[in-house]
């Protein structure tokens, strides 16, 4: 089924898109990535054949009953007192042979991007282009703006961009239906593939075609949320089901549908009906739905057919424990169903009424099994009816929608000239020494300057004057000076902070304040995480000799205060004569440039190595990005010419 060679040539262009490694942080960049793969993979499946089923209602509609009734499953879609559907689902029908598990479901979070403009659209906000955040928008003065919050809290719940299992949504706080929660704000949609053994209902009228059943959330008035995610359904379908509650009145509202597919309108909720015995309530009845069949006929393209259907949850079973194990939330249902189905039998249906025979048939299939084998047989009858039109015009709308998509993920990607731009200015950016000889500097005054040695020994000095101590005392401190304590805290600190700077001037090259982001990184490690307790053995033992080092340095700045030994030979010093302080500061001065070279030293290595790191980084981004075949630009581009080169074709074909 389908045009083979196309297939395969999406296939791959998907394949080169998925796993594509998007540069910077760009919001905007990754959704359109995101949605140029759903529009690949659905030029793919309309290329290989499929038939699309959108199925409406409102709230209340029994509309997840009807689809129940319809596949023969009762694990798909959650029915019962509040399980309002609140994302889009997609079932892809799968023929199997025999029973089979449920169904396992992946649920799909917005984009960033795909949330501000779900927001945007909630907030009545017409400017595509607005850069404020979801929390900011969340902020806006509007009736929606609850609605807005709420999508903030769920995106801290489930994250953007999310691909989760039902499982995992449920740990996170999410849900499916707004019983549970609105958790459901910043779910795109919902998928799952479902097993329909041949016994059940057989798919041979599909015609090899797949066949997918799009269930949207319920309507209702002032569910302007429910408005907005139905509204992002985009794809054309074939064939619209249509639930409509007919108990309490005729004055229904018909689901808003797109022009495009045949549609069945699908009476529920008959038991509700007010005696249709009577030839004048049931003659009102099939006469506001005919009216409403017209109009959805008026409404569409040429060549829009219509359909009337009925389904009842509890007439399709024979005893009250079966209706209990399709839907053990409502055993009220099926006490209350039964008379109105001995009611229902004993209608008064004129010989052709409104709907010419249409109504009469469907309740006769309800009656009979629920009204399940009438749908499957008005479906199976519009499936095949026009079904070239609406893949023609879908398959054009994709492309459409593709080649716009790559023009504006182009314009959020780099030129080769900028990324150029970025590696110089990396290079020649010289804050990493700067900062490095700042922070030696600062630490080793600090380190030095701080001990209370010096302090000390100024105090003796002063006494030293008036005869109260002498030289040796003032030494005193000065001898029990930890300099290789005073060393390692000044190591310490200088890491720190040293860190804390190269990871700052290497956000300030790879982030959006720069003009190109670099993919998101970190300065590099010297050893990978699991040796964390090595590193540090190592990095301990390096620091103890350098400690050491200035240590003996420092010892023998001191003894250049306690006097010069006799001669040559002789190592026995003695105080000098005078000793006055501004000796004492110069030897503090010096052993505070002493240990700031240390530093310098110890720590250059490291940042000669990050700057390597950042300048790899960027030449390798540019080669990813520009040069490479594999690269976002190159697959972009090829993307486009085959999407161009599509619509070329089919614009001569058409002429």
């Amino acid at each position: 089924m389908g045009d083979a060679f196309l297939v395969r040539k999406l296939t791959k262009l998907a394949a080169g898109l998925d796993g594509l490694r998007v540069p910077g942080e760009s919001a905007v960049l990754v959704d359109r990535i995101d949605q140029l793969g759903d529009v690949l993979e659905r030029l793919r499946r309309t290329s290989e054949g499929e038939v699309r089923i959108v199925a409406l209602g409102a709230n209340s509609s029994l509309k997840s009953t009807a689809l129940r009734l319809l596949l023969g499953r009762t694990d798909i879609l959650e029915v019962g007192p509040g399980d309002i559907s609140a994302v889009t689902t997609e079932l892809r029908l799968v023929q199997g042979e025999g029973p089979s598990g449920p169904p396992a479901y992946e649920i799909l979070t917005l984009t960033e991007e795909g949330a501000r403009r779900r927001a945007r659209r909630l907030l009545d906000i017409e400017d595509d282009d607005d850069p404020r955040t979801l929390e900011e928008l969340s902020r806006t003065p509007h009736q929606n703006a609850p609605l807005v919050q709420e999508m903030v809290e769920a995106a801290r719940q489930l994250g953007y961009g999310e691909r989760l299992s039902k499982q995992k949504l449920l740990d996170r706080g999410g849900s499916l239906n707004f019983r549970d929660g609105r958790g459901s704000a910043i779910i795109a949609r919902a998928r799952a593939d479902v097993s329909i053994p041949a016994g059940v209902w057989p798919l041979r009228w599909a015609a090899g075609r797949s066949v997918v059943i799009v269930d949207t959330p319920g309507t209702h008035p002032g569910g302007v949320l429910e408005d907005v995610i139905a509204a992002e359904m985009q794809s054309r379908a074939h064939l619209a089901l249509l639930t409509v509650a007919c108990g309490g009145g005729t004055a229904f509202a018909t689901p808003r549908v797109a022009p495009d597919p045949h549609c069945v309108f699908v009476a529920t909720r008959l038991d509700d009906v007010d005696n249709p015995r009577d030839p004048h309530s049931l003659g009102a009845l099939e006469t506001a739905i005919a009216a409403m069949v017209r109009d959805l006929g008026a409404q569409g393209r040429p060549g829009r057919e219509t359909r009337v259907g009925a389904v009842s949850g509890p007439w399709a079973f024979a005893d009250e424990a079966a209706w209990l194990a399709f839907d053990p939330k409502n055993p009220q249902v099926w006490k209350g169903a039964q008379p109105a189905k001995e009611v229902w039998a004993a209608a008064a249906w004129e010989p052709s009424g409104a709907t010419g025979g249409q109504l009469c048939a469907a309740v006769t299939g309800a009656l009979d099994d629920g009204g399940y084998r009438h749908l499957r047989d008005l479906i199976e009858d519009l499936a095949n009816k026009d079904t070239a039109h609406v893949d023609t015009q879908e398959f054009e709308r994709l492309i459409e929608d593709g080649i716009r998509l790559i023009e504006e993920a182009g314009a959020h990607f780099p030129t080769e000239a900028a990324l150029e731009f970025q590696e110089e200015a990396a290079r020649q950016d010289a804050r990493p020494i700067e900062d490095l000889r700042r922070i030696s500097r600062e630490e080793a005054d600090g380190a030095v300057y701080a001990a209370d040695a010096w302090a000390k020994a100024r105090l003796v000095l002063e006494r030293v004057a008036t005869g109260d101590r002498t030289v040796t005392d003032a030494l005193e401190p000065l001898h029990g000076l930890d300099v290789e304590a005073l060393c390692l805290r000044a190591l310490d600190k200088t890491r720190d902070e040293l860190t804390a700077a190269l990871a700052h001037w290497w956000a300030s090259h790879t982030s959006e304040e720069f003009a190109v982001p670099a993919p998101a990184s970190a300065p590099p490690e010297p050893l990978p995480p699991e040796t964390e307790e090595l590193r540090h053995r190592l990095r301990a033992h390096a620091d103890g000799e350098a400690a050491a080092l200035l240590a003996g340095m420092a010892g023998r700045l001191l003894h250049q205060l306690a006097g010069r030994p006799r001669d040559d030979t002789d190592s026995v010093r003695r105080p000098a004569p005078r000793l006055y302080f501004r000796q004492v500061a110069r030897v503090r001065e010096e052993l505070a440039r002493l240990l700031e070279r240390m530093l310098v030293d110890t720590f250059e290595p490291d940042v000669v190595r990050t700057q390597k790191a950042l300048s790899e980084l960027l030449v390798q981004q540019r080669m990813e990005l520009v040069s490479g075949e594999g690269g976002p630009v190159a697959v972009l581009h090829q993307i486009g010419a085959e999407l161009h080169r599509l619509s070329t074709a089919r614009a001569g074909s058409a002429s």
